[in-house]
């Protein structure tokens, strides 16, 4: 009997999370709409949903009619409470840290006020930067009033390389620090709140999962370029984890035999032609050109294995249309199947600093 009990809330946690992927995929949504589009009964769902807007996740936000014409049955629209709960995303990368406050929807708090981004100091001690960015995150709280403040759920931080989000800590940042460092004992002392730490790539594959693209298709490889190359797979709208939660490391694939050491520890990566400092000093077109043709190489290589739906760049570098049309040209060359329809610059441009924190907490909210 009690296995049954076990499995009974499972089937509970299981559609919860399903009707709540159902409401941020195609919000506003009718009760009927979602038992339609999931296959739960009706009653499930009303029930399932009275409980979601109990805890205020949920918002009702009026009625409108079943059919076209103004008579007849209406229907209520339901769709995720913007202000169920609020973030403090922290996202640092090898050259600028930004901290925010911002709803489940990704939305910045005050108007998009409440944000703040600064140059990541690699040269200090990490308690010393760590404590710089609290002062900057503390200070942003320090503008909401009381009642707002209750409603920040937790910090949410994103950090390149090795994480270890069970103990909340930084393994080996690449091109930061070169030890271990726990963020999670660190923030948890300044803000008496939980503590999510995640690599900073795989959090915008989940931000492309929860906002962006991931909507539409469920698999994808996500590539971030700048200051580095960073890259992850999504399977059925989750991020795959490998080794080490890592997986399909474009930028460490090795393109050049007894190449320049690279951050990683090896040597030939990619990374050591194409990241934002190595690229930006190549002068030569030819030299551009070839470190581009590597680039798109090792992608179409990559998903001769992986198969994703849609490739999706985001990232500083890619910001620039030009750089990101050569890419795809040379891929085309491989494959002339690579074109703007199967590799998609990223929806969430102007966001990519501070959403993927965001996201990291919202998908646990919906899992």
């Amino acid at each position: 009997m009690r296995k049954v009990g076990i499995n009974m809330e499972r089937v509970k946690i299981e559609n919860r999370s399903l009707i709540l992927k159902c409401i941020n995929n195609n919000g506003p949504i009718s009760r009927k709409d979602i038992a339609r589009i999931t296959g739960l009964t009706a009653a499930s769902v009303t029930q399932i949903t009275t409980g979601l807007i109990s805890e205020g996740a949920l918002i009702e936000l009026g009625s409108i009619s079943e059919s076209q014409g103004t008579a007849g049955r209406k229907k209520v629209l339901l769709d995720l409470n913007q202000n169920y709960g609020y973030v403090l995303a922290i996202n640092i990368e090898s050259e600028l840290t930004t901290v925010a406050i911002c709803d489940v929807k990704g939305n910045i708090l005050d108007n998009g006020a409440l944000i703040s981004s600064f140059d990541t100091d690699k040269k200090a001690a990490p308690e010393k930067f760590l404590e710089d960015v609290i002062k900057k995150a503390g200070s942003l709280v320090e503008k909401l009033s009381a009642g707002k403040r209750a409603l920040i759920k937790c910090v949410s931080i994103g950090i390149p390389g090795i994480v270890d989000k069970k103990r909340g800590s930084s393994v080996h940042a690449y091109g930061i620090w070169e030890h271990e460092v726990e963020l999670k004992s660190v923030f948890e002392k300044a803000f008496n709140l939980p503590i999510l730490v995640e690599n900073n790539v795989d959090a915008l594959a989940t931000a492309e999962i929860i906002y962006g693209y991931g909507k539409t298709f469920d698999s994808l490889l996500v590539i971030k370029w700048g200051p580095g190359i960073g890259s992850t797979i999504v399977i059925d709208n989750k991020v795959y984890e490998g080794r080490h939660g890592k997986t399909a490391e474009l930028g460490h694939v090795i393109v050049e035999k007894n190449g320049k050491k690279c951050s990683c520890g090896k040597r030939g990566c990619l990374e050591t032609l194409l990241s934002a400092e190595a690229f930006s000093k190549i002068e030569s077109k030819e030299k551009r050109d070839y470190s581009i043709d590597l680039f798109a190489r090792s992608i179409v290589n990559t998903c001769s294995i992986i198969a994703p739906n849609r490739i999706i760049l985001s990232g500083p570098l890619f910001a620039d249309s030009k750089l990101r049309q050569k890419l795809i040209s040379y891929c085309s060359e491989y494959d002339p199947s690579y074109n703007e329809n199967r590799i998609l610059y990223t929806s969430l441009s102007g966001k990519e600093n501070y959403i993927g924190p965001v996201a990291v907490f919202f998908n646990g909210v919906i899992n």
